[in-house]
């Protein structure tokens, strides 16, 4: 009897495991190929089901030189981050135009219209997600609604272990009760942290260099334009195995 009542509490927690349809582990870059020379093209590198988001995509996005300007909506159930990978983004967002180099980053509220143009070959990545908690139109005003953060304006705050850091943000958004993104620089031969866990969940995409993730027992092997995908309380640690300073992206979400 009290075997039939153990596994009866199990089922449940094995359901909720089960929705779950992107596994925590390294995800590739994939250079998108271009179809037509006056358009977008994108590679989805990850898309599916996690703890905190019903949709999360993550796609590779490029754009030819070209004077054709693309005009684009986010869906009003939906949210999006534009990170820049290579080239010069141009893009307008509340009636302002902002010029991405790479590194920069625009977070883009539900409903909100945006235009992109380039005068030279770009490469950036773009996350589309909608959370499993209703759309809070409010907090996402509050906390500013959509925003830009340009490269060349954050800060380099260097750290005791031969590396540094720039904050990039902190804060509510319409669709996330925190959302939270910093770019590291990790010395050479330099473990980031111990292993340790979060509730958040996190993505690490790397700027530049080789890194090797601890993820559970496993360790996983990242390069240029690779990210890694880290569940809700998944064990990691990140190591630097290249022979110069490799920088990474890591924003959590919840």
């Amino acid at each position: 009897m009290k075997k039939i009542i153990a596994l009866l509490l199990f089922i449940p927690f094995v359901a909720m495991a089960q929705q779950d349809s992107v596994l925590s582990g390294l995800y590739k870059f994939v250079q998108p190929q271009t179809v037509q020379k006056s358009t977008m093209s994108i590679a989805i590198l990850l898309e599916g089901k996690v703890h905190d988001v019903e949709w999360l995509q993550l796609s590779a996005n490029t754009i030819p030189s070209t004077t054709k300007k693309i005009k684009l909506q986010v869906p009003n159930n939906e949210e999006r981050l534009l990170i820049v990978k290579t080239g010069m983004l141009n893009i307008r967002l509340n009636d302002s135009m902002f010029a991405l180099k790479p590194g920069s980053v625009a977070v883009i509220m539900p409903g909100e219209k945006y235009v992109l143009a380039t005068s030279q070959p770009c490469t950036f990545y773009t996350m589309k997600y909608r959370s499993k908690q209703p759309v809070d139109v409010e907090r996402g005003k509050k906390s500013g609604g959509s925003f830009v953060k340009l490269w060349d304006s954050i800060p380099f705050k260097p750290n005791s272990i031969g590396g540094g850091g720039r904050n990039f943000f902190n804060k509510p958004t319409a669709m996330q009760k925190r959302f939270e993104m910093h770019v590291t620089t990790l010395k050479e031969g330099v473990r980031s942290h111990d292993p340790h866990t979060h509730r958040a969940e996190e993505i690490v995409l790397m700027i530049e260099g080789n890194t090797e993730m601890q993820i559970g027992e496993k360790f996983h092997k990242g390069n240029t334009g690779d990210f890694y995908y880290l569940g809700s309380n998944v064990l990691h640690a990140m190591k630097n195995i290249d022979t110069k300073p490799v920088m990474y992206f890591a924003f959590q979400f919840e």
